[in-house]
């Protein structure tokens, strides 16, 4: 079975380079932008991990991960957080993972791929 990653981000670059990263290590990817389809993917398309931006319009990251966290037989959750200030709130909210701004896309992108396939 190949992995599937629902990447949720509302930057087209960012969501472009993460696609590109998770193709590249075998892991098929759908990119939303949109909070309210994201959560209606996870329940019909089942992925195995979401990696979601909190800044989604209209709906945004948080209303994603409350409502994906609430999930009895869910994904593996992992959030782009701002700052850490913001990573006790995901957590608490059913996060399973976080990355920063600060790191490096593709990297990331490799590591979910890791994730996925454990």
């Amino acid at each position: 079975m190949v992995p599937r990653a629902l990447v949720i981000q509302s930057r087209p670059d960012v969501a472009r380079t993460v696609s590109a990263a998770l193709a590249g290590a075998d892991v098929h990817a759908i990119v939303l932008s949109d909070g309210h389809a994201a959560v209606t993917a996870v329940q019909t398309w089942d992925p195995h991990v979401v990696l979601v931006d909190l800044t989604l319009p209209p709906l945004d990251g948080w209303y994603v991960l409350a409502a994906v966290g609430a999930l009895a037989d869910r994904p593996l959750l992992v959030v782009r957080v701002a700052d850490a200030s913001q990573v006790d709130r995901a957590v608490a909210l059913g996060a399973d993972a976080w990355i920063d701004d600060d790191v490096h896309v593709v990297a990331e992108a490799g590591r979910l791929a890791v994730a996925i396939a454990a």
